[in-house]
């Protein structure tokens, strides 16, 4: 992700690979948060 998006670099980490099926794709995202936020604060 910082490759792509320099301010995130060391900030946010991705992975992404195909999965050899016609429409189906896995996407594993983990993100290092400074403080701590609530489920609910995230998803809004």
């Amino acid at each position: 992700v910082g490759k792509l998006i320099p301010d995130l670099n060391g900030k946010l980490t991705g992975m992404a690979f195909h999965v050899p099926t016609p429409n189906v794709s896995v996407v594993d995202l983990t993100a290092r948060l400074n403080k701590g936020d609530t489920y609910e604060e995230i998803c809004a």
